[in-house]
């Protein structure tokens, strides 16, 4: 995993993992699409395809959150539109991130 830092500004949005029985157990599944303000033409380019990233959300009480660990890491791409983009997440985690 790249060691690079990027920071997005959201729309408003609600995040609640879901848990899933599967083969290895129960999971939680994070997948996530939030519509972000558009970053710069490079950053659209590095991320067109899906990269192995930890996502942290911070909420506007100050909390943070981490999606993802350095064992499973969260499947990161971002979505191009006209006016914003979408950040795709993609991620089953093995305890909730809200705890």
């Amino acid at each position: 995993m790249n060691q690079s830092s990027y920071r997005f500004e959201a729309d408003f949005f609600d995040f609640n993992p879901t848990p899933e029985d599967s083969n290895a157990g129960r999971c939680y599944n994070c997948d996530k699409e939030i519509y972000i303000s558009s970053p710069t033409t490079a950053i659209l380019q590095e991320f067109s395809t899906p990269q192995y990233a930890l996502v942290e959300i911070s909420t506007t009480r100050g909390l943070k959150y981490t999606i993802g660990t350095y064992q499973i890491p969260a499947l990161v791409s971002l979505i191009p539109s006209l006016n914003t983009t979408t950040l795709q997440i993609r991620c089953k985690m093995l305890h909730s991130p809200l705890l």
